[in-house]
């Protein structure tokens, strides 16, 4: 036999990727879901155990199914993967050219594909655990609790959980994902609602995560003293609330989030231009939306109710909602033609920033957007 060759490593890359991944898994520094090595037995196992109950389980939810059956096509089908890359990883594997980058892009989604399937279950544990406790706060503090539509108690879509630490946040590692188990409590006024934050830093599935700034967002700044840290302002889009990440028994971290009927009525008209603005990165330039269900929900949501809402509601919006409307009728144009992309100019999206404003500023009005 002979003898096995050494590989010298550079002492700098070792010392760069050292500290790299110890930034990651330091649980001090990053508060994360961990990082979870792929057994490969134990995936197959799982693999074979969801085939066998799509294809013989009786499901009395049919919301269930369909999420079962998208996530087995997602880990079975093939080319699916070609969802989670870039244009520039796709051309190279059709052309068979994959250099370094795109390689290291395309086993950095494979692997985080096979991560996720294999914690999906434990986070269907804690998205019941967080809906339980989603009641037990609102239950005392005359909130109402909403639950996220979908399947199992409205836990985050396997593709759009996967497309957000491959797509959207590349940079993502599966400990990144926070918000797949998630719940939202509704409150007549902000009075009810700060009187629910203050139990809930009480409670101990915050207070194992208290020591991480990130662990609340305060975006209505009512933190006082110590909590004063966890005060962050409204988004750049002018979105309230306030957000907890809680670590359920099963060892998983869910997000609860806190807020006013009159803001979550702004983020039911504002939402849809986070989906078109998203995409754009620093919008300083103009940018090309791609993505088919972002383009399906602006021509469903962007109709004519909605802009009769605007401009009854946000006034103030009514100037700029013009540019809005025309960015609207070219994109239905778009699509009678079977074109599924937009491109946004910089004078659009100077519009529909000022509409998104406008419409959280009204969110932060007492019950101005409430019928």
């Amino acid at each position: 036999m002979p003898d096995e060759i050494s590989i010298d490593i550079a002492q700098e890359k070792i010392k760069k990727n050292r500290a790299a991944v110890m930034a990651k898994i330091n649980l001090n520094n990053n508060m994360s879901q961990g990082f979870r090595l792929v057994n490969v037995k134990d995936y197959q196992q799982k693999l074979q155990q969801l085939k066998q109950k799509v294809s013989s389980y009786e499901y009395a939810n049919s919301a269930n199914k369909k999420q079962d059956e998208s996530m087995l096509d997602i880990m079975t089908r093939k080319n699916s993967i070609q969802d989670y890359l870039d244009q520039k990883t796709k051309n190279s594997m059709a052309s068979g050219q994959l250099d370094d980058a795109s390689r290291n892009q395309l086993a950095n989604a494979q692997l985080k594909r096979k991560q996720l399937f294999l914690m999906f279950m434990e986070t269907i544990e804690a998205q019941e655990a967080l809906k339980e406790y989603a009641i037990k706060i609102a239950s005392v503090c005359k909130g109402e609790v909403k639950q996220p539509p979908g399947a199992y108690f409205g836990v985050k879509d396997f593709h759009g959980a996967l497309d957000k630490i491959t797509n959207r946040k590349r940079n993502y590692d599966i400990g990144d994902l926070k918000d797949a188990a998630r719940m939202t409590v509704i409150f007549e006024n902000i009075e009810d609602m700060v009187a629910a934050k203050s139990m809930i830093s009480l409670t101990e599935e915050f207070v194992q995560l208290q020591h991480f700034q990130s662990s609340m967002k305060d975006r209505y700044g009512t933190g006082k003293g110590k909590n004063e840290k966890y005060n962050c302002g409204a988004t750049d889009a002018g979105y309230k609330d306030i957000k907890f990440f809680l670590k359920m028994n099963n060892g998983n971290i869910g997000e609860l989030q806190l807020n006013t009927k009159n803001m979550m009525a702004a983020k039911k008209n504002g939402h849809i231009i986070y989906d078109i603005l998203r995409d754009g990165g620093t919008l300083n330039k103009p940018f090309t939306i791609t993505n088919g269900d972002v383009i399906k929900k602006v021509s469903k949501n962007m109709g004519d109710k909605w802009f009769t809402f605007i401009r009854n509601r946000v006034p103030k919006a009514i100037t700029a909602l013009t540019e809005v409307e025309k960015l609207v009728v070219r994109l239905k144009a778009n699509i009678s033609r079977g074109n599924m992309s937009l491109t946004v100019d910089l004078k659009e999206i100077k519009a529909l920033s000022s509409v998104s404003l406008s419409i959280y500023e009204q969110g932060d009005n007492a019950r101005v957007l409430l019928d």
